[in-house]
């Protein structure tokens, strides 16, 4: 099942500044920015182990923490506050918007 795209929450917590830019830069290359830290990306196992291994080269593993969660294809979201999309924009696993959904080439 290594193809099967779900989608991901990305969030992290970096200790110095330089290598937070870094990680921010980076995810808001390639997922949805839902907060500051928490991104949401699509991805199947072997983008993932991609995404991941680029995320290690940023981070120092003792002082930084990343960490990845899938989620099912049709989540139940729930949000509370200022909305983050406009009305009408469905997310779930089949539908993301266009900047998260799988592409091959991104790395």
């Amino acid at each position: 099942m290594a193809h099967r795209r779900l989608p991901h929450i990305i969030a992290y917590d970096i200790a110095n500044p330089k290598r937070l830019g870094r990680v921010h830069r980076y995810l808001k290359k390639i997922a949805l920015p839902l907060q500051y830290s928490v991104f949401l990306i699509e991805l199947d196992g072997e983008r993932r182990e991609k995404v991941l291994k680029h995320l290690r080269t940023l981070i120092h593993p003792k002082q930084d923490d990343i960490r990845v969660y899938p989620l099912p294809n049709e989540p139940e979201w729930v949000m509370l506050g200022k909305a983050l999309w406009g009305d009408g924009l469905l997310v779930t696993g089949a539908k993301l918007p266009a900047e998260v959904r799988y592409n091959r080439d991104t790395l």
